[in-house]
């Protein structure tokens, strides 16, 4: 190579001397220069290739989504049949007592103190269940007296 080699980019702080948008200038007039210089040296040969893959993709495109879109039924049906039958078999492993409401599980700890600040004293699991047993007691009994005070507010209201 001789002294001056040539370097495409440099520059005095070591960065690149072309922008990112004349990067994306030049990328695209090479992409244009390229299509047009296949389809300007293109053969005969090579226009019936081209012809020929575009009309077989057109003609073989919608037997393709045809056969996708049928396999992808078949698929959803037979998950449909899975999940019933599923649920049909947990459904059937409930016991007599279940339904009766004698095996009842008990609800699941929806208000649990995961996050606990320590701040708090520690009470045990039986206590904290109770306490919430408590608490939806009482909201029950406010709900309930603020429904009949609503129901009495109505009566007057159309008696009057």
């Amino acid at each position: 190579m001789d002294s001056q080699s040539y370097q495409p980019y440099p520059d005095d702080d070591g960065q690149s001397s072309q922008s990112i948008l004349g990067q994306l200038s030049q990328f695209g007039q090479n992409a244009s220069n390229n299509i047009q210089k296949s389809f300007s040296d293109m053969s005969t040969q090579g226009w019936l290739r081209l012809i020929m893959v575009v009309c077989t993709y057109l003609l073989i495109r919608p037997h393709i989504i045809k056969y996708s879109t049928k396999h992808a039924v078949k698929k959803l049906e037979e998950q449909d049949v899975k999940d019933k039958k599923f649920a049909e078999d947990q459904v059937a492993k409930m016991s007599p007592n279940d339904l009766r409401g004698l095996g009842a599980v008990e609800e699941e700890d929806v208000d649990a103190d995961e996050g606990a600040d320590g701040s708090k004293a520690n009470w045990g699991s039986k206590a904290r269940v109770r306490q919430r047993k408590t608490l939806r007691k009482i909201l029950e009994a406010e709900e309930q007296r603020r429904y009949e005070e609503e129901s009495d507010e109505d009566i007057r209201d159309l008696l009057e």
